[in-house]
């Protein structure tokens, strides 16, 4: 698939799963993404699994995020928030 046809997908409110080797434009596509989202008013939180990830897109770990945070083990105290 190409990156404008993703692109189109993408902003035509349709999920999409990119997926391809490293190069082939899947970061570019969803900052491509982001930036348009944002540019035309929209909210957009930006996360990913990891944190090299985040990196690249300008955004946050879900962790992070979400305000989870990583827990060695679970406590009551975690399910009080």
């Amino acid at each position: 698939m190409k990156q404008a046809l993703a692109l189109e997908i993408m902003l035509s409110g349709e999920n999409v799963f990119l997926t391809g080797a490293a190069g082939s434009g899947k970061t570019f596509t969803l900052n491509q993404f982001i930036k348009l989202a944002k540019n035309s008013g929209k909210k957009v939180s930006v996360t990913a699994t990891t944190g090299l990830a985040a990196t690249h897109l300008g955004g946050n770990t879900i962790h992070a995020w979400s305000g989870i945070g990583i827990y060695d083990y679970l406590s009551k105290k975690f399910f009080e928030k």
